[in-house]
């Protein structure tokens, strides 16, 4: 049915079913760059582009949905606000939430984005974002596409960095959330802030 909308007067059921063959699931049809879905038999730039643009708005309504959520005071809410932010990208990108000391979101915004394997936690410019919201409190979540939410070496040195940077302001590290195709992995959660 969603192809049909961009393919018109056409049997988009073979080509439905080529997608999901090729990317494995509906949320990786969503996910997949319009360049590799183009290489798709009976998918064009404008279907390409309506298919992306399908994963977008779920994003985008996910993240207005969470703006509802009045304070993230835990590890499974700071979870929740992360996790649908990453939707549709396929570059690691670092997401950053300011809070006020009871949980308020002051802040959140996408602040950097990589490539598919790699992007750069950058110290300096989170204090001066948490410093200009007047923050007690930060959360930063970055994604590892097609991967594991594991935190590797860079990561763990990127955090401690961090929060030492943010401690000397007198800033809170609340969390750095790792989200990936196998799940969310709270780096608070399991001890590894300090």
């Amino acid at each position: 049915m969603l192809l049909f909308y961009s393919i018109p007067r056409g049997d988009t059921n073979e080509t439905g079913h080529n997608l999901i063959e090729r990317f494995g699931s509906i949320s990786g049809v969503l996910d997949a760059p319009i360049e590799l879905l183009k290489r798709t038999p009976g998918v064009g730039e404008e279907s390409a582009t309506h298919i992306r643009l399908i994963g977008s708005i779920i994003r985008m309504y996910m993240e207005s949905h969470n703006r509802t959520m009045k304070a993230i005071k835990n590890t499974d809410q700071a979870k929740e606000f992360m996790r649908h932010k990453f939707l549709t990208q396929t570059a690691e990108c670092v997401n950053l939430a300011c809070l006020t000391s009871g949980g308020k979101v002051l802040y959140s915004e996408k602040i950097s984005q990589g490539t598919s394997k790699k992007v750069d936690i950058v110290p300096s410019n989170i204090v001066r974002i948490a410093l200009l919201c007047d923050a007690a409190k930060v959360i930063i979540a970055h994604n590892h596409p097609g991967g594991i939410c594991i935190p590797s070496s860079h990561d763990l040195h990127s955090t401690k960095l961090l929060y030492d940077e943010l401690r000397r302001v007198d800033i809170q590290l609340m969390d750095h959330i790792i989200v990936a195709t196998d799940g969310v992995f709270s780096m608070a959660e399991n001890n590894m802030l300090l």
